[in-house]
């Protein structure tokens, strides 16, 4: 009886240490905008995926994605089930391959796309303008003026945020890669501009009152 209670605590045990080591492997929904929601997955149907949502302090939400705007499903042990399907009909034109290609492009955009010329473009122009022209609440219409024409250049694959060289030059990749770095550009450019306006007001209001704390 002894040793059948040792043994029972040995393997308790041995399971107890297994389980501290082996990490947690959540199951992964991609949705077709790129993103990544790594949870744990509580059902899918072809109307929603149903997943747990692990916010702070260990709290738990359940929550619901709309299957249209899933690709995929892979669970704890890789198994990936595909929930995009091509039919022109939904407007769903690319095939499973050129949709992951696609989206690759707006993942590695959303990582390593940064539009610094456009970002330091705005600034200037914002500040310049506010400066020479004297533009306070009128210059209001630049922030989107500018951001609107940003939305207009090509968009360049920023060195570096290509993960696979294999799809360098691949259409479907760029086209991902260019919608949500068009998208990243013309935002950011909007608050550059934002931004280059409250520092040229500011400089410009200190230039014709540079009345200093302390003095008169």
């Amino acid at each position: 009886m002894m040793r059948l209670l040792i043994l029972l605590l040995a393997m308790a045990s041995a399971l107890l240490s297994r389980a501290q080591i082996t990490p947690f492997k959540p199951d992964r929904i991609l949705l077709m905008n790129g993103q990544i929601i790594e949870t744990r997955v509580l059902g899918q149907s072809t109307f929603e995926v149903r997943y747990l949502e692990f916010g702070r302090n260990g709290r738990q939400r359940e929550r619901a994605e709309p299957t249209e705007s899933v690709f995929s499903v892979t669970d704890s042990l890789g198994r990936e089930k595909v929930w995009y399907f091509q039919d022109s009909i939904f407007g769903n034109d690319l095939s499973v391959q050129e949709t992951r290609w696609f989206i690759k492009g707006e993942q590695d955009a959303i990582k390593g796309y940064k539009p610094r010329v456009a970002v330091w473009g705005g600034f200037l122009v914002g500040a310049g303008a506010s400066i020479a022209l004297n533009l306070e609440v009128n210059a209001l219409f630049l922030p989107p003026l500018y951001a609107g024409a940003m939305a207009l250049p090509r968009v360049h694959v920023t060195r570096g945020s290509l993960s696979d060289p294999y799809l360098d030059g691949e259409p479907n990749y760029a086209y991902g890669y260019a919608k949500v770095g068009r998208t990243k550009r013309v935002l950011r450019s909007l608050l550059s501009t934002t931004a280059g306006i409250v520092v040229g007001v500011g400089i410009r209001q200190f230039i014709i009152n540079p009345s200093l704390e302390g003095y008169d």
